[in-house]
């Protein structure tokens, strides 16, 4: 029979994997379909725990993104694994911000926050969400969007790089990426870049201006320029973004809730 203290060490082991696997990685070493179901189970609690500082989003997000896309006042932004609309809901409530966000993840329940947040706050008309995986192509055309944000996201999908290269893809010529990469790179191995990996990796998608800088505890910002120069896209190509995928697909119903939908 097993001593007690081989019990309790056995315990221990179990305990630690079951902490990292669950809870430190969010399930990505498992598989994407269990991070998602844990989003799903966790989306009830997901602001309660991550505690988001709605001032410090407004200062260290909102105003910069606004600031660096100067005198365009209506952008339309792609939020790529929006979780409970962070990103969406700070730009709404920016006063200059005239431009739509469409927020898309892959998580229902996490989408079901979000937008009964939406609709207390009554930003249907500048906020769309969208169900679909963000490890997968995104369902948009080539340079759809004025900027593409991606936040504390990018180590959890299966293919970082490949999701990069799509949202640079679908970033207009001359438009602005805001994503993120981990500090603490303890508990991810292989999952987490470095700022030279980043920089080499966003260099490689011909993206310009890259800034890297820290922000949170565990992540730095990374912004950085498509480059070339185009007509910004503006919130009023919304519909058209929303209704016809990158093959030219319309939308399932449930998919996507746009302000008609959420009203």
């Amino acid at each position: 029979m097993m001593s007690l203290l081989a019990v309790f060490f056995l315990l221990l082991v179990l305990g630690f994997l079951f902490w990292w696997l669950i809870v430190e990685t969010e399930g990505v070493y498992i598989g994407r379909r269990v991070v998602i179901l844990l989003y799903d189970l966790y989306a009830s609690r997901y602001d309660r725990v991550k505690q988001f500082d709605d001032h410090a989003d407004l200062m260290l997000i909102s105003q910069p993104i606004m600031a660096r896309i100067q005198s365009q006042t209506d952008p339309l932004i792609l939020d790529v694994a929006t979780g409970a609309g962070r990103l969406p809901l700070i730009m709404a409530r920016n006063g200059r911000f005239r431009g739509h966000v469409i927020g898309l993840d892959a998580s229902r329940r996490m989408l079901d926050v979000a937008r009964r947040k939406v609709a207390a706050e009554r930003f249907e008309s500048y906020i769309t969400l969208m169900r679909h995986d963000a490890g997968e192509r995104l369902p948009f055309a080539d340079d759809a969007f004025d900027v593409v944000t991606c936040l504390e996201a990018l180590e959890f999908l299966p293919d970082p790089q490949a999701a990069l290269k799509e949202m640079c893809r679908v970033l207009r010529p001359g438009g602005m990426l805001l994503t993120s990469i981990r500090i603490d790179t303890r508990w991810m191995p292989n999952r987490t870049w470095s700022e030279e990996k980043m920089q080499r990796e966003l260099r490689a998608l011909e993206m310009r201006d890259i800034h890297i800088a820290i922000w949170q505890e565990d992540y730095s910002q990374v912004w950085a320029r498509k480059a070339g120069e185009s007509v910004p896209i503006g919130a009023g190509a919304r519909e058209q973004v929303l209704h016809y995928t990158s093959p030219g697909q319309p939308l399932q119903n449930d998919d996507a809730w746009n302000d008609e939908r959420s009203s």
